[in-house]
């Protein structure tokens, strides 16, 4: 009982001190107020189980008093002390958040039935809160045992792949050179065999750069490290670097940037990333017509598009296309090189920077990828 502490505020000596005594009689720790102004004093510098307080006192009286009692504690049970007990008051103290009220003069037991109950009912309440609070945290627990759960499958799984991916131009080369070495080669063949050595070592070095970049985007997303970031001057300087390659095929490379593109938040590292494979990918996949791409604004959000009339991809293939070493059933078809990484690596970047991307595509009609970010004013540099 010595851990319950109750307040009676009252502007009669009289009741407040008899209440008192009646209390500590039975083991409350009690404190007193002769206004509303000195209680809610007490109130904010002290935790109070339950709250007596007279409906009738100069300045706060005791149902304005009640609203600013429970912001400071929601939980504590006010129980109001009258004089004029009618229905009106009892509903208006009721719908004020009172637990219940005295009327004047009470006694002894009168007071212990309704503070015990009174007492009873926040024990009850913060039971319920407490309960409910264990429910949601095992909620939560649940969710994100589930999620790494999630996580180390797929950890497990990329590891599989990995170790598949680089294995297989090693077990190539590997093959090719012990060959060579025992003499199972003709002369005159040995330069081809070598010139597939070298391709295959070009796709190991690719995939491991693309593994290191899909590394160093991870990193990178954990750490306070966005600037900002104009994606029409990246685009520039991508599509210059890439236009030698467009013409080696008799392609054209449209550019079409609205005026004033907004910065938006990330790195441009990242989108130079972005850029690079989804035009050199529209590239390679497209052997006659034109590769496009634009940039504009629309409401809040910069819209990037690369629109190319390749090969496009079937549609059962476009719900994992965006996953790590995919490749679409047509590409692997035409021996195309790729790592089946850059498209995944795209999607890290868009999302981490809180956008999306999208792909529409239809076999031998092109492909587009769209994707928007979020614009965002004030960024501030963090190197």
């Amino acid at each position: 009982m010595s851990s319950v502490k109750i307040l009676v505020i009252d502007d009669e000596t009289g009741i407040r001190e008899g209440t008192k005594r009646a209390l500590n009689a039975q083991g409350y720790e009690v404190d007193t107020a002769e206004n509303g102004e000195q209680g809610l004093e007490l109130i904010k510098n002290n935790c109070y189980d339950l709250i007596l307080l007279d409906v009738m006192m100069p300045g706060i009286t005791g149902i304005e008093l009640i609203e600013k009692i429970h912001q400071i504690d929601p939980e504590t049970v006010c129980i109001i002390i009258t004089g004029y007990a009618t229905v009106e008051m009892a509903v208006r103290a009721i719908k004020e958040g009172a637990y219940d009220f005295l009327t004047k003069p009470f006694t002894v037991d009168d007071l212990l039935i309704v503070v015990n109950q009174g007492l009873e009912r926040r024990r009850l309440s913060l039971e319920a809160k407490r309960l409910q609070d264990i429910e949601q945290q095992a909620k939560k627990l649940a969710e994100e045992k589930a999620r790494l759960e999630e996580l180390d499958r797929a950890k497990m799984q990329f590891i599989r792949l990995v170790t598949h991916e680089l294995q297989a131009p090693i077990a190539a080369i590997y093959t090719y050179l012990r060959l060579i070495l025992e003499d199972y080669v003709p002369e005159e063949k040995k330069k081809e065999i070598l010139e597939k050595c070298m391709r295959r070592a070009e796709e190991q070095m690719a995939m491991i750069s693309d593994l290191l970049e899909l590394g160093r985007i991870q990193t990178l997303s954990s750490e306070n490290t966005r600037e900002k970031v104009q994606l029409d001057e990246i685009l520039r300087e991508v599509v210059d670097n890439l236009r030698p390659q467009a013409e080696a095929k008799g392609l054209e490379l449209r550019i079409h940037i609205a005026e004033k593109i907004p910065p938006i938040c990330g790195k441009s590292d990242w989108f130079r990333s972005v850029w690079q494979n989804l035009i050199s990918n529209a590239i390679k996949y497209t052997m006659r017509g034109y590769v496009e791409v634009s940039l504009r604004v629309v409401d809040r959000e910069v819209i990037g598009e690369v629109k190319d009339t390749g090969i496009g991809i079937p549609q059962e293939d476009q719900p994992r296309l965006f996953q790590e070493f995919y490749r679409a059933s047509n590409a692997k078809s035409l021996a195309i090189p790729g790592t089946g990484l850059g498209l995944s690596i795209v999607k890290r970047i868009i999302e981490l920077s809180g956008g999306r991307i999208l792909v529409q595509s239809q076999p031998e009609q092109g492909t587009t990828f769209r994707f928007t970010l979020p614009i965002i004013d004030n960024v501030a540099s963090s190197e």
